[in-house]
């Protein structure tokens, strides 16, 4: 059996595949004159089970059990009322970005990780497996969901670097071994990189980062509707961003993949999604 998954939500603006830093940007859109803020909190909790659940759970979620599930689900985010300076909802994205946009499998999604609803899980925000022709990528994901996003970008990148030296990897590999299941592609080679026997540089030769920062965009918040202008302004506004990146990644000789989730209000996304999570608590 596999996992079905939602259908996608989100929609790609601007796209950019050239390297050293290809990007994307995944956008919500509009409704009614209103950035679609609750309609994409309704999307992340659609997800919630995908992202905080094992496998097995999933598999066997349905209209039987979905309550239970999603009562599970939901011990995995946070019981907080400082949810506004929690990272859960930038971890859903990447783990929803990464399966929908780029056809990832995923091997761990951190907040699977969690033993109590207001833990924070250091390392990696999800590990995901690309197939290639070739062979395979491992994708190490870093999630930053922010309001300023050259804050985010700072935070991401001092985040990445952290990860990648030999102690943190060490500590990773073990972290993530126990959870390579059974259909992940290329499962014999992923279990040999997360083995500690395995050199850190052999895994960080198949890795690519991809980096998630949703923020509060200026773009968003001037139009009132998906144009052709619109498009344009957001398009000159990531490229920004992403020369921000280059920047501030300059001598890091990594493989990243840039996801760029324009928000309206990050509170009004907070807000919606609370709302549905807090009956489940």
């Amino acid at each position: 059996m596999t996992v079905k998954y939602p259908d996608p939500f989100l929609e790609v603006r601007v796209e950019h595949l050239e390297l050293p830093l290809p990007l994307t940007g995944l956008c919500a859109g509009y409704e009614g004159g209103q950035w679609r803020s609750a309609r994409l909190a309704d999307h992340l909790f659609q997800w919630l089970p995908y992202a905080a659940l094992n496998q097995e759970h999933q598999l066997s979620f349905g209209p039987h059990n979905f309550v239970e599930m999603l009562r599970l689900a939901a011990a995995h985010i946070y019981n907080s009322q400082k949810t506004e300076s929690r990272g859960e909802l930038g971890e859903l994205l990447l783990h929803l970005a990464c399966v929908l946009h780029f056809g990832a499998v995923p091997v761990l999604c951190k907040l699977i990780l969690k033993s109590s609803s207001n833990d924070t899980v250091k390392g990696f925000d999800g590990v995901h497996v690309v197939a290639k022709t070739d062979g395979f990528e491992l994708w190490l994901g870093e999630s930053k969901f922010y309001t300023d996003a050259k804050m985010a970008i700072r935070d991401a990148v001092e985040s990445v670097k952290s990860h990648i030296l030999p102690s943190f990897l060490t500590a990773e590999k073990a972290m993530v071994f126990g959870h390579v299941g059974q259909g992940i592609p290329h499962r014999e080679a992923v279990l040999q990189l997360f083995k500690s026997q395995t050199s850190g540089d052999k895994l960080l030769k198949l890795a690519v980062f991809p980096v998630l920062v949703a923020y509060e965009s200026v773009s968003v918040a001037s139009f009132a509707e998906v144009s052709a202008e619109y498009v344009n302004r957001l398009a000159e506004e990531v490229a920004g961003l992403r020369a921000y990146f280059a920047e501030k990644t300059q001598g890091l000789t990594l493989r990243f993949q840039l996801v760029f989730v324009p928000l309206g209000k990050k509170k009004d996304v907070v807000d919606s999604f609370d709302r549905k999570l807090v009956p489940f608590l």
